[in-house]
């Protein structure tokens, strides 16, 4: 897997050593793209100080653009802090991120839960 000239090679490496080096050292230093896979390996391995390294991360590079992949990704990790914060960002800049790429590709049962979860944050009034 670590081997070969793959994008998937060097992110795996890079996820894994930034996983190694929190390990052994309590660090996290890494872009907030990678911050979201990180989370996601803390989460499976119940480390909840790793993820609220990772999630102070993805919340400093939360962008109009990643919003909704990263609201789809906190949806399926029940990552409920997370998930609240990416809805509150989405509320303040709501047309932009429904109109982005990342939006557009949301599976619809995220979307209905995004709509739904917008409307009751009150996103629909007149």
């Amino acid at each position: 897997m670590f081997q070969g000239n793959w994008k998937e090679s060097n992110e795996s490496y890079d996820l894994f050593f930034a996983f190694l080096r929190y390990f052994y050292t309590n660090q996290v230093d890494l872009q907030p793209d990678m911050a979201l896979e990180l989370f996601a390996l803390a989460h499976f391995y119940q480390m909840p100080d790793l993820q609220k390294e990772c999630m102070k991360i993805i919340k400093r590079g939360l962008t109009v653009e990643n919003a909704a992949l990263i609201y789809d990704r906190a949806i399926l990790l029940a990552a409920e802090e997370l998930k609240e914060f990416v809805l509150k960002f989405c509320m303040e800049h709501m047309n932009a991120v429904v109109n982005s790429d990342g939006f557009k590709l949301l599976k619809d049962d995220v979307v209905k839960d995004f709509v739904l979860r917008a409307a009751q944050q009150g996103a629909f009034k007149k």
